[in-house]
């Protein structure tokens, strides 16, 4: 694309960055690494990103804008920049992967917690008092509770396996869990206050 290349140079305008994408030209790529880069290298790092991630970003919404405007969901428009669409991608990329990682990283310590809670709640309990003693105290939850407390923690099924049975969205899951165990400790516990 000899009119990108000598204007290389100098400022493209949004046509001349736009028909360089289309034309997979190198220079118009080049330019865009440049120019906009730094933009997006600077929305990352505010918005907890490192370097590394603003690459991985800036590369991955490069890609995703290209591939928009050769099938056609990215138009140029008269009020349009090239440049700013490519920031907005790359903004909305980064936000989507700290969203996933976030998510993922409360999942993992969701799992942490539960897992970790088991032993140190409910098999102390068993160690320390009988079956039929728990099995007292347990019965005193509501049926949804036990059954809730019975598939997480003896049967080890997921969150997201008990939330599809009872019909709930995973947190509401979760959080009923939670209540439903903080319900049996303090049943638990003010059995043992009266002894």
């Amino acid at each position: 694309m000899l009119r990108v290349l000598q204007k290389s140079k100098k400022e493209l305008t949004d046509q001349d960055l736009f028909e360089g994408l289309l034309q997979n030209d190198q220079a118009t790529f080049e330019y865009l690494y440049k120019k906009v880069y730094p933009m997006v290298r600077q929305q990352v790092h505010q918005l907890g990103g490192q370097e590394e991630d603003a690459r991985d970003v800036f590369q991955e919404g490069l890609i995703a804008t290209w591939q928009n405007a050769k099938s056609g969901k990215f138009q140029l428009q008269n009020n349009t920049k090239l440049s700013t669409y490519l920031v907005q991608v790359c903004k909305w990329r980064w936000l989507e992967k700290t969203k996933k990682a976030s998510s993922r990283l409360e999942h993992q310590m969701e799992e942490m917690v539960e897992v970790g809670e088991a032993p140190s709640v409910l098999t102390r309990w068993l160690e320390k008092e009988d079956q039929q003693k728990f099995q007292t105290q347990f019965e005193k939850l509501s049926e949804r509770c036990q059954e809730i407390l019975q598939r997480f923690y003896f049967a080890k099924e997921s969150i997201h396996h008990i939330a599809k049975v009872f019909g709930l969205e995973d947190k509401t899951a979760k959080n009923e869990k939670y209540r439903c165990m903080q319900r049996l400790k303090k049943i638990y516990f003010n059995s043992s206050m009266d002894r």
